[in-house]
């Protein structure tokens, strides 16, 4: 896949492993577009909800990634976000963002490239989509939820919500 020369995007060098060596090569990953892929915002309980103000809805929220090798040393980095508040097992709002990224990655030996698809990848898109997430329910008409911080590679490490 040829990309666009983009002479703005930043190179980034991969973290180093605690071993390094002459065999190891130093990877560069550079960030190609940011982008998202896909957006869906439901308030239900709308315009009723609005009297009501509930203080603190029940919030579940499911953090997937997805990389997808695109070839030519790009890949797709999906992070899946879905947040689904309820009050008094009434829906408060329901909303998913498909926060996408391509990213170039050269000099990679199989495990960093884990590492960056899996970690480092997810972490550059994240304030992204907390950012996306936040516009759409001021948008809605609803307090922002400023998610916390992810732990990428406790995710990779527990082998959760990768796919």
């Amino acid at each position: 896949m040829s990309q666009p020369s983009n002479p703005g995007a930043p190179v980034f060098s991969a973290p180093e492993n605690k071993k390094t060596s002459a065999e190891s090569p130093q990877a560069e990953i550079s960030i190609a577009r940011i982008y998202i892929k896909d957006l869906s915002f439901e308030s239900p309980k709308s315009p009723q909800i609005f009297q009501q103000q509930p203080s603190s809805p029940e919030m579940k929220v499911e953090i997937k990634v997805t990389p997808r090798n695109l070839g030519e040393n790009f890949y797709e980095v999906s992070l899946n976000i879905l947040l689904d508040a309820k009050v008094k097992n009434d829906s408060f709002f329901m909303l998913e963002i498909e926060q996408a990224g391509v990213f170039e990655v050269k000099n990679s030996t199989p495990e960093q490239l884990q590492q960056i698809l899996l970690v480092f990848c997810p972490q550059a898109l994240f304030p992204y989509a907390r950012a996306n997430i936040d516009h759409t329910l001021t948008l809605g008409s609803l307090p922002p939820v400023m998610l916390a911080p992810v732990n990428f590679e406790a995710m990779k490490s527990n082998g959760q919500n990768i796919h």
